[in-house]
């Protein structure tokens, strides 16, 4: 039988689809610097804090995508909360590197 949908639902679809997007080009930048950027090549902690950034971020995405596969609204819903709460905190801490890489140029 089929679930009847909500109202809102292509508003999470909409979000959990931002978001993984978002979490995608990050992702893609954040390795691009990450592997070119020889202040992070040398610093121990900027390595760290690259390596979280981006384990972070691609749990944002998959979960991202995870919410765009679910038909459960509260499911949905959870899984796009979760996500943006893993992106913000993926900003976070690329914006904690960024100043540090400032701070320390």
């Amino acid at each position: 039988m089929a679930e009847a949908t909500s109202p809102h639902e292509s508003h999470y679809d909409l979000v959990a689809a931002a978001i993984a997007t978002a979490a995608a080009t990050m992702l893609t930048l954040l390795t691009t610097l990450g592997s070119t950027n020889a202040s992070i090549v040398s610093s121990l902690l900027l390595k760290s804090l690259l390596e979280v950034q981006l384990l972070v971020l691609e749990f944002a995405l998959i979960v991202g995508v995870l919410a765009l596969l679910r038909r459960d609204q509260e499911r949905k819903r959870s899984l796009v909360v979760m996500s943006a709460g893993l992106l913000i905190l993926g900003t976070l801490l690329l914006w904690m590197s960024a100043t540090y890489l400032i701070a320390t140029g």
